[in-house]
C-alpha cells in the first residue's frame, strides 16, 4: 500500500474500519458476529462513543443485510455479486448509516464509506460514491419489492432468508409473523441476572439508576434487571465485581423451572458457557455439586472463569466430554440445553438468521434426541430432566420431547406453570416468543420427572 493510501486510511474513523474489518471476516470466513465483535471490543481502545458505532455498525449490517442489498442493487449499475466483497462490504456500511442511523451526518457516511475502498483505486471509489449518494438522493421514496410473493416480500423488508419467513407465515400467518420479524430485529435490551450471593436486586437497580441508567426489573423473574443502554465503565464494575450476569431473562427462567435446592447433586449437559449452570449454583447457598460437561475445552474453561467470578466454582467439577456418552453418577437433577438452530436468538445474534437452513433442523433433531436419551440415563428415580432450548421451532421442542415420552415412559411431564408465571407458558412448556414476551429471547423448556421407585416419597 503507497504513503498516499495510508494517509487516506488515517482519515478513518476507527469504529468505521474495525466495523469494516469484522464484517468482511463474518462474511468470507463465517466467523460468528458475538466472538469477533467481543474480541475486537476487548482489544480496541476505542472511545464510549466509538464502541457504541462499532457495536451497532457490525449488527445492524448484518441485521439487515438483505433490505440493505435489494436498495443498493437498485441504483447499482451491475449485479452486486460482482463487486469485490471488500467494496460491497463497505456499500452496506455507509448505506446502512444512511437509512437507519439518523445521528450520523449524510456526507459523513458517504464519505467513510469512500474512504474504506481507496485503496483499491480511484474508479472503485467513485463508484461506491456514486452509489451511495444516488441512494441518499432517494431515500424519501424508496424502492419496495413486489407484494406477488408475500415471502419473499416479507423477507425483503424484512431482511430475512425466504425460508424461514415461509416457515412462520404457514404457522402464524401474515400478521403475527410480522410481529416475529419486527421482534426479532429490534436492538435487544440489556439483561442482567443479579447475584444475590453478592448483591439484591433492589440494590443494583438503585445503583444503575443513581448513575442515570435506565433500567426496570424484569416482569417474570425478579432476580433479572432490563437496561436499555449501560455504559461499558459502569458494566465493567458490575461484573468485575461479581454481582450480576448478562443473561437472558428466558435462560433464567429455565433455571427457575429447575428449581434446584440446597444439597442437590446435579448435571448440567452441554454447559459452556456457564450461564445456567453458575444461576443454579447461585441458588444452592454453597451446599451441593454441579458437574458441568461440554465437548469443547475453550468453552469449558470460559464456564469455570464465569464461576470464578461470581464465586461459586467450588461447587463446580468440569469435564470435557460428549454428552451423547457422558457417564457420572446419578443426579437429581439434569440440565440439558441442547444444541439447537438458535431462532430464538436473532435479535442478539443477527447472523443466525443467514448461517442456518431449512436443512440444518433435521440432523439437530436427531442430536437433540440421541443427548436426551443418554440424559435419562443420569436421572435418579424421582429426579427432574429439564430440557431447553433457544429457539422456537416445534420439529427442536415440543415434538423431540413427545417423542422422548413416548420412548421413556419412566418420564413423565410436570406442568411448567407450577414453578413460571402462566403468560411464559403454554401446553405445559416454557415457551417464550420474542413478539409476545418483550424482555425474552425466544427460548423453550420442558420438567421431566422421573418415576420414582415404589415406595418412595416421590412414587407417580
Amino acid at each position: 500500500m503507497d504513503q498516499k493510501s495510508k494517509t487516506g486510511l488515517n482519515r478513518l474513523s476507527p469504529a468505521r474500519l474495525l466495523a469494516w474489518e469484522l464484517l468482511l471476516r463474518i462474511e468470507r470466513d463465517a466467523a460468528y458476529l458475538d466472538r469477533v465483535l467481543d474480541v475486537a471490543l476487548l482489544r480496541a481502545h476505542l472511545s464510549a462513543s466509538d464502541r457504541a458505532l462499532l457495536t451497532d455498525l457490525v449488527h445492524g449490517v448484518v441485521r439487515w443485510k438483505r433490505w440493505l442489498d435489494f436498495q443498493l442493487q437498485s441504483f447499482a449499475e451491475h449485479p452486486l455479486q460482482q463487486y469485490p466483497l471488500p467494496v460491497l462490504t463497505a456499500l452496506r456500511i455507509g448505506a446502512y448509516q444512511l437509512l437507519f442511523l439518523e445521528r450520523i451526518p449524510e456526507h459523513a457516511a458517504v464519505h467513510q464509506a469512500v474512504e474504506l475502498i481507496k485503496p483499491l483505486g480511484k474508479r472503485v471509489a467513485g463508484l461506491v460514491n456514486a452509489i451511495l449518494r444516488t441512494l441518499l438522493r432517494h431515500r424519501g421514496s424508496l424502492p419496495q419489492p413486489s407484494v406477488a410473493d408475500p415471502a419473499r416480500y416479507y423477507a425483503t423488508v424484512h431482511s430475512y432468508p425466504e425460508w424461514l419467513v415461509d416457515r412462520w407465515l404457514e404457522r402464524f400467518g401474515v400478521e403475527e409473523t410480522v410481529r416475529l420479524l419486527q421482534a426479532q430485529n429490534r436492538r435487544p435490551k440489556l439483561s442482567l441476572r443479579v447475584n444475590q450471593q453478592r448483591m439484591r436486586p433492589e440494590t443494583l437497580l438503585r445503583w444503575l439508576q443513581e448513575r442515570s441508567v435506565k433500567a426496570v426489573q424484569s416482569l417474570y423473574v425478579p432476580t433479572c434487571v432490563q437496561v436499555e443502554r449501560l455504559p461499558y465503565p459502569l458494566l465493567r464494575e458490575v461484573l468485575e465485581n461479581g454481582w450480576a450476569s448478562i443473561q437472558d431473562v428466558s435462560s433464567v427462567l429455565v433455571v427457575e423451572l429447575a428449581a434446584a435446592q440446597p444439597g442437590m447433586q446435579i448435571i448440567d449437559l452441554c454447559g459452556a458457557p456457564g450461564g445456567k449452570a453458575c444461576a443454579v449454583a447461585e441458588r444452592l447457598h454453597g451446599q451441593g455439586q454441579i458437574a458441568v460437561v461440554d465437548i469443547h475445552p475453550r468453552r469449558l474453561r470460559l464456564a469455570e472463569r464465569e464461576a470464578q467470578r461470581l464465586g461459586v466454582a467450588t461447587l463446580m467439577s468440569f469435564h470435557v466430554a460428549d454428552a451423547r456418552r457422558f457417564r457420572y453418577e446419578l443426579a437429581d437433577i439434569v440440565l440439558l440445553d441442547a444444541p439447537c438452530s438458535g431462532l430464538g436468538t436473532i435479535a442478539k445474534k443477527p447472523d443466525i438468521k443467514w448461517r442456518r437452513r431449512k436443512e440444518d433442523i433435521a440432523p439437530l433433531v436427531q442430536l437433540q434426541r440421541d443427548i436426551l436419551h443418554n440424559a435419562a440415563q443420569l436421572v435418579r428415580p424421582g429426579g427432574v430432566l429439564l430440557y431447553s432450548t433457544c429457539t422456537i421451532e416445534p420439529e427442536e421442542n415440543q415434538e423431540v420431547v413427545w417423542d422422548f415420552l413416548q420412548r421413556h415412559p419412566e418420564f413423565v411431564l410436570e406442568e411448567a406453570d407450577r414453578w413460571l408465571p402462566a403468560v411464559v407458558c403454554c401446553d405445559g412448556f416454557l415457551q417464550t416468543l420474542p413478539h409476545r414476551h418483550e424482555e425474552c429471547d425466544g427460548a423453550f423448556a420442558a420438567r421431566l420427572r422421573r418415576r420414582a421407585l415404589k415406595g418412595t416419597n416421590f412414587e407417580t
